[in-house]
Parts: C-alpha cells; sequence; structure tokens
C-alpha cells in the first residue's frame, strides 16, 4: 500500500471511525490483526452498506502491508493469544474519538474516549498501546516536498522523504515530461484522480490515488473505485482471507519466489562465467602463434605487443602482459586456455543442476497453484459425509450425503461460500468453497455447482431445474427443526441448471 494513497484512506477513516465502538481484538495469524468496531447510528461505510459490525483488518511485520475496512470477518483461532486478550482489556467498550495519522510512514493511531491508552498501528509492527494523545492535539504537520528534480534524480530520496517510494519514483519517470509535472504537484497538493488497484497476474499489487496510463506491462490490470475505502478493502481482502482462510501454502509460495529469483541470479552468473572461458579459450590460438615463432624470438624479454607473421603470409599483432616475459605470456595463455576448458565443463554440470532444480520448482508451483484455486477440504470440514467434486475452473464444491452431513457443512462452511440447493423441493446442499470474500466465481463453475445440486434433488429425473443460489452467510439453520433444514435471507439468484450425469465425473477420487 503506497503512502500516496494511504494519505486519501487516512482522510475517510478520520470520519469512519470517530465513534465506533470496539468490541473485540482478534490476532487470526502472526502478522495479521482484526478489531471489531460497532457503528454509531446512521453511520454508513462505503462497501459494507447495512453492516452495523465492520472490522479493521491490519498487517505488521513482514509481507505486503494492508490496512482495510470490511464486514467479513476472518477466521479465528479457537482461543485468542494473550496478547490479544491484552489489547482487549484496554480497548473494548471504547468509542474512537480521534484517528492521528503520520501518513508518510503509514502509521496510524487511534485514540479512544475515557481514561486508557491510544492505539499505534505501524506496518512495521506488533500494534502497540501508548499515550493517548491530547484531545486538542492538531494533526501532524504535512511533510516536505523535494523539487521533482531531486524527486526522480536520487534513488535514496525516499530516505529522506518516505512518501516517495521506490515504485512511485519509478512511475513518475516513467511518464511523459510533460504529465510528469502535473502528476507531482497533484500528489503533493494531496489531490486524487480516483482511488485505483493495480492487479498482477489477478493478484493485488499495489494501490495509487493517480491512474497511470501507458505505463502499466501487459500483466498488469487496473480497477478503479469511488472511494479510498473500497479500493483498500478490494486490495486487502485477498491477502488477509487467502492467509488466514486458506492458502496455507502461503510460506511455501513466498519460497519458491525467492527460489527463483536465486536461480536467476545463478543463471545470470553462468552466463558470463561462460563468456570469461571462452575468451580464456580464444586466446589458446595466441598461444600456438608464439610457441610456433619461439625459436625465433627473445624469450626473457618483457614487451606489450608482439608481431607475428600468420600461414596466409599476413602479420598479426598479439597483445601481452608486459610484467611477463613472452616464454611466460605464452605458458599464462596456455594455463588460461586449459582453464577455461575445465570452468566450461563444470559450468555444463551446474546449468543441468540448476535446470533440474528449476523443473522440481515449476513442478511444485503448479501442484500448489491446482491446490490454491480453491481451498481443499481439509480442516473443519474433513470428516464431513460429502462427495468432493473439482469444478472445471478448479473450485471446490462439496455436497452432503445425507441430512446430518448437509447441516455439517453448513455449519463449518465460511460465511462467504456459496451455497446451493433445488428451489422450492428436498434435496442435498452444495456448497462451492471460495478463499475470501471478493473472488469472483466462472459463471460455468457456478452451472455446474448448481447441476450437481439439482441432481441430488427431487428435480434429478427432469431434464432442468431451478436452484437456489446464496451465500452462506445469509442460510440459517432452523432451531429446533430436523437437520438440513435452513430459511434464507437472501438468494443472490436462481440458476437454471442441466440436470446432467455427466457432471459426476467432477468428483474427486477419495
Amino acid at each position: 500500500m503506497e503512502a500516496v494513497f494511504f494519505r486519501s484512506l487516512v482522510r475517510e477513516l478520520m470520519e469512519a471511525l470517530p465513534g465506533a465502538r470496539v468490541e473485540k481484538v482478534f490476532l487470526p495469524v502472526p502478522n495479521v490483526a482484526t478489531l471489531t468496531f460497532y457503528l454509531p447510528a446512521g453511520r454508513v461505510i462505503p462497501g459494507c452498506e447495512a453492516k452495523k459490525t465492520v472490522h479493521l483488518h491490519v498487517r505488521y511485520g513482514t509481507g505486503r502491508y494492508f490496512l482495510f475496512l470490511s464486514g467479513q470477518k476472518t477466521a479465528q483461532p479457537e482461543r485468542a493469544p494473550s496478547a490479544a486478550m491484552r489489547l482487549r482489556k484496554y480497548l473494548r467498550g471504547r468509542r474512537v474519538r480521534q484517528v492521528v495519522a503520520d501518513w508518510p510512514r503509514r502509521r496510524l493511531v487511534l485514540a479512544f474516549t475515557g481514561e486508557g491508552p491510544a492505539l499505534a498501528l505501524d506496518p512495521r509492527s506488533f500494534p502497540v498501546l501508548i499515550d493517548a494523545p491530547a484531545p486538542e492535539q492538531p494533526t501532524l504537520p504535512e511533510p516536505a516536498w523535494p523539487s521533482l528534480e531531486a524527486a526522480v534524480g536520487d534513488p535514496d530520496i525516499w530516505q529522506a522523504h518516505p512518501q516517495l517510494s521506490p515504485n512511485l519514483r519509478r512511475r513518475l519517470i516513467a511518464l511523459p515530461a510533460t504529465e510528469r509535472s502535473t502528476v507531482y504537484s497533484r500528489l503533493a497538493a494531496g489531490a486524487a484522480d480516483g482511488f485505483f488497484l493495480e492487479q498482477k497476474n489477478g493478484e493485488p499489487l499495489a494501490l495509487w490515488p493517480v491512474d497511470w496510463p501507458g505505463t502499466l506491462p501487459r500483466t498488469h490490470t487496473v480497477k478503479a473505485f469511488a472511494t479510498a475505502l473500497e479500493a483498500a478493502a478490494a486490495f486487502g481482502l485477498p491477502l488477509a482471507f487467502g492467509e488466514v482462510s486458506g492458502r496455507r501454502d502461503a510460506p511455501e509460495v513466498a519460497a519458491g519466489v525467492a527460489s527463483r529469483r536465486r536461480q536467476a541470479r545463478a543463471m545470470d552468473r553462468l552466463a558470463a562465467d561462460e563468456t570469461r572461458m571462452r575468451a580464456f579459450i580464444a586466446r589458446k590460438v595466441d598461444a600456438d602463434a608464439i610457441a610456433a615463432n619461439l625459436h625465433t624470438l627473445n624469450k626473457t624479454a618483457k614487451i606489450p605487443e608482439l608481431s607475428l607473421p600468420t600461414p596466409e603470409g599476413g602479420r598479426q599483432t598479439l597483445r601481452l602482459d608486459p610484467a611477463l616475459t613472452i616464454l611466460g605470456n605464452m605458458q599464462k595463455l596456455y594455463h588460461l586456455a586449459a582453464k577455461g576448458e575445465r570452468g566450461l565443463a563444470a559450468i555444463a554440470t551446474r546449468r543441468r543442476d540448476l535446470q533440474g532444480a528449476k523443473k522440481d520448482l515449476q513442478g511444485r508451483e503448479h501442484r500448489l497453484q491446482h491446490a490454491a484455486v480453491s481451498p481443499s477440504p481439509s480442516g473443519s470440514l474433513k470428516g464431513v459425509a460429502a462427495h468432493v467434486y473439482r469444478t472445471s475452473d478448479g473450485f471446490l464444491a462439496l455436497r452432503g450425503k445425507n441430512a446430518k452431513a448437509n447441516d455439517q457443512l453448513l455449519r463449518l462452511a465460511s460465511p462467504f461460500d456459496l451455497w446451493f440447493h433445488a428451489a422450492d423441493g428436498p434435496g442435498a446442499h452444495v456448497i462451492l468453497r471460495r478463499d475470501h470474500p471478493g473472488r469472483e466465481v466462472p459463471r460455468q463453475s457456478l452451472l455446474e455447482a448448481a447441476g450437481l445440486a439439482a441432481l441430488a434433488s427431487c428435480a434429478a429425473g427432469s431434464g432442468a431445474a431451478d436452484v437456489w443460489m446464496a451465500r452462506v452467510g445469509d442460510v440459517r439453520r432452523v432451531k429446533g427443526a430436523a437437520p438440513g433444514q435452513v430459511t434464507v435471507s437472501r438468494i443472490l439468484e436462481t440458476v437454471r441448471a442441466a440436470v446432467d450425469p455427466t457432471l459426476e465425473s467432477l468428483r474427486e477420487p477419495t
């Protein structure tokens, strides 16, 4: 999250959070903290409409920094760690009085009503309790901005002016000179053209208050948002929910990225070494020429260059090391040529090893990508009596084998997973899993999940059937009723699905 975007986000948080009451503090995984707030009457948060309770998710320490408000809470550990309990002790029940920000360093302080400490959120460290600022304390002064020439000319400008990150500096340099000054002036003034989420291959990469037309690689896409709060949520949701709610392979993915970088650097070094070894071998011709004419030369002479006849009857000039004799130069050239031959053999072996390691890494990444498309039925859903299917887009779908399994699926699924059931009749529950609330599901996978629900329903003998689709969070089990009996507060869509027995081929082997 870029500091120049964080500046706009802070302004909206200063309007959104004052008066909100702290309900709980969660620490779902290392490096992620969540504060749950109950909003004042009439308060509406962009992207969290109709929500009285919102969650502030923030990352600290290593990893891509995010801070955003969401109506969704990530999965939580069964027992809160002691650090979370300590924060709850001092913050629970208190209302936000003031939001103070050091936006160039992306630091935020939440001051609360009543006696007690404030909470400091810093991307570099765990949230800490600090002395509360005085109510009359003004906002922090705006930082100085260097000249545009200094900003684009000094690679280390971020050390004195942290709002000018290396990424921002590269984007400014990439702009045409006629546009660069205008964009820089607007950034310094705090103006925003809108709020833009930059993605690489569908994964969140950066947030900007500037659209960067014509400067992005082809693998990058941009989504525009009306508010910084909505843009921050779109950026943070995949990161927070992916890390907390299913992408347990995140450390291995990070290790894979580092390994690819090391391999690329090693291959570059090998290419440079190979060029050097071939240059050594090429000088063997010069050594042969000296050896052929050594009987006519003063072997002990130390000269910078030597003129010798060629087999074609011409002359060639050889550059020598003047610190060595002619004989010493010849011996050195033969020595380097032999070294080059040995070096090429070693380089070939090393290159084969690196290429083998690269193939192994690619194989592991392929398996991870296949598994990360949708969470596997492990953890809380393991052991439920359900058939497991993988849609043609790679999403995981689970269909209960009986009423008890239908009830278990609904109880254990995430609130942002999708629920399917035949309309107006008995049938099995189908849960289509997502790894975060913002995850878009291709239409084909929705049709396949609806078809699986239709196949295990009263409409199984029909050619097509209507199937309800809803968020799991909008489906409620009926208290005291038989297992599998539910009420649905909001149906997203009634899907007209084909009752196609070939969909059973999507079932994963057990």
